[in-house]
C-alpha cells in the first residue's frame, strides 16, 4: 500500500506489507540556497561572527547544499516503533552521519490518560517552531538564536517519559521528565562564542571549532574543537517539564534542564560543564491565519576548579523572540524579533565573555507542486562582544545575511 501524507510542508511516503507491524514510513529534504552575507569572520572560522556561513567572506555569494535528510520510521508493533534520522551537510565531521535514533513507545489508549516514552538519541522538547524534518521550521531557514543553540549542543543519549491527561473540552495537559548522559560539554559554545543565527542540527559524531581567543593558553589540557556529544563525568543528567494544551488556540510548555556537569572534569580535550536553564514557549492561533510564538531561555554554565568561590568560567545566558507568521493560501510571511546576552561572574578577567544583542528575520516562502517549497530570507543582527578586541576587530558589529532557498520534501 502506497500512501502520501501532507503535513503543512511535510510529505512522507509510507509502504506497508502484509504484516500490518512492518509497515515503514521515510520522509526527506534536500535543502540547497544562494547565501550572501555581510558581516566579521563566522564562528565556524574561529572567529566571533554571529552567522553560520562557512569558509565564507564578508560580500561573497555562496551557493550551498545545506543538507539531505532522511528520516526512517518503523513500526514494530502495537505499542513500539524506531525512527532513525541520517543526514548529508558539508560542515558534518562524517558526511553521511545520525542526527537522532529513537526507540519509541505509546501504547493505545481507551482513557484520558495517555502514556509514552522515547529512549535512544534525540533532543529536548525545547523549541516550537522546529517541526519538520531535519529539525526544519516552517516559518524561517535560520532558526532562532535559543533553537541555533538547541541544535548544536543539546542532542542528548538517554530515555524520556510524558504523561498526558485530556479533558472532556478536548484540553490537555502533561507532564515529562527525562535522564540522560552524553551532552556534558552544552554551555561552551555559549560561554565562549555567545549566542549565533543557525540552522544546522549537529550529528553524533559533530565537533565544532573554538574562537580563536587565547582560549588555549588559559586551558591547555581544552582541544581546538568541541564535540556536543560526550560523556565526560558518568554524571547523568536530566530535564522535567509541563505542558498545557488547548487545541486550536494555544500550547504552552515550559522545562527545566540541569546536566549535573562536573565543571573541574576533563576527558580527551573535552571539559564537563554545569549547565543548567528554563526555558517556556508559547503558540497561539490568532484570527485570520495568524499564529504566534513567544520563547525565552535563561540559564548558568560553569566551568574549571572553583576559587575563592568562583569557578574558572561562569556564564550566565539568556534569550527571548517574538514571531509572528501570517499563512495565504500556500505562501506565507514570517518576522521574528529577539534579544539575547550573556555575562560572566568567573575570576579570569583576561577572558571576557558578556555579550549582548538583538536580531530581525523577515522571510516569505510558498510551497507549489506540494513538495516544493521556496523561500526568500532577510536576516540582521546586532551584537556587542569584548572579546572581539582580541581579534582586533570592533566590539560592536552588525551583520546581514540574505538567503533565497529551495526545499525539496519527500
Amino acid at each position: 500500500m502506497a500512501m502520501l501524507l501532507i503535513e503543512g510542508v511535510s510529505i512522507s511516503c509510507a509502504i506497508a506489507q502484509s504484516d500490518s507491524f512492518s509497515e515503514m514510513t521515510w520522509h526527506g529534504l534536500l535543502d540547497l540556497s544562494y547565501m550572501h552575507p555581510e558581516g566579521p569572520t563566522n564562528w565556524l572560522d574561529n572567529g566571533l561572527g554571529k552567522l553560520s556561513v562557512n569558509n565564507a567572506q564578508s560580500g561573497s555569494n555562496i551557493f550551498n547544499l545545506n543538507q539531505a535528510t532522511l528520516l526512517l520510521q518503523a513500526r514494530l508493533g502495537w505499542s513500539w516503533s524506531s525512527s532513525v534520522t541520517a543526514k548529508y551537510s558539508g560542515r558534518q565531521d562524517i558526511p553521511v552521519d545520525i542526527s537522532e535514533a529513537l526507540l519509541l513507545f505509546r501504547p493505545v489508549s481507551t482513557t484520558a490518560s495517555q502514556f509514552s516514552a522515547r529512549m535512544g538519541a534525540f533532543l529536548p522538547p525545547v523549541s516550537m517552531e522546529n517541526t519538520g524534518v531535519g529539525w526544519t521550521s516552517p516559518y524561517t531557514l535560520s532558526s532562532s538564536t535559543i533553537n541555533s543553540w538547541a541544535g548544536e549542543e543539546l542532542k542528548v543519549f538517554g530515555g524520556e517519559a510524558q504523561y498526558q491527561y485530556r479533558f472532556n473540552n478536548g484540553d490537555r495537559i502533561g507532564v515529562f521528565a527525562s535522564g540522560f548522559g552524553n551532552n556534558d560539554t552544552a554551555g561552551v559554545l555559549l560561554a565562549w562564542r555567545g549566542w549565533a543565527l543557525d540552522n544546522y542540527t549537529a550529528t553524533l559524531n559533530d565537533s565544532f571549532a573554538l574562537p580563536a581567543t587565547g582560549i588555549g593558553g588559559f586551558f591547555p589540557k581544552q582541544a581546538a574543537q568541541t564535540r556536543p556529544f560526550v560523556e565526560v563525568d558518568n554524571r547523568p543528567g536530566f530535564y522535567t517539564g509541563i505542558s498545557i494544551e488547548r487545541p486550536g488556540f494555544a500550547k504552552f510548555r515550559a522545562m527545566y534542564y540541569d546536566n549535573r556537569g562536573n565543571p573541574s572534569m576533563v576527558k580527551n580535550g573535552q571539559y564537563a560543564w554545569h549547565t543548567r536553564f528554563g526555558n517556556m514557549g508559547l503558540k497561539m492561533d490568532l484570527p485570520w491565519d495568524t499564529e504566534f510564538i513567544g520563547q525565552a531561555m535563561l540559564g548558568e554554565t560553569q566551568m574549571g576548579n572553583f576559587i575563592n568561590n568562583q569557578y574558572a568560567v561562569d556564564t550566565s545566558f539568556w534569550s527571548g523572540s517574538i514571531l509572528f507568521s501570517k499563512k495565504l493560501d500556500n505562501q506565507r510571511f514570517t518576522v521574528r524579533y529577539e534579544r539575547f546576552a550573556t555575562s560572566g561572574f568567573d575570576y579570569l578577567p583576561q577572558d571576557p565573555n558578556g555579550e549582548n544583542g538583538q536580531a530581525w528575520i523577515c522571510n516569505y516562502n510558498i510551497i507549489f507542486l506540494e513538495q516544493h517549497q521556496f523561500n526568500l530570507e532577510f536576516s540582521t543582527i546586532d551584537s556587542v562582544h569584548a572579546s572581539r578586541l582580541k581579534l582586533g576587530q570592533l566590539a560592536t558589529q552588525n551583520e546581514q545575511l540574505w538567503q533565497v532557498a529551495y526545499r525539496l520534501f519527500f
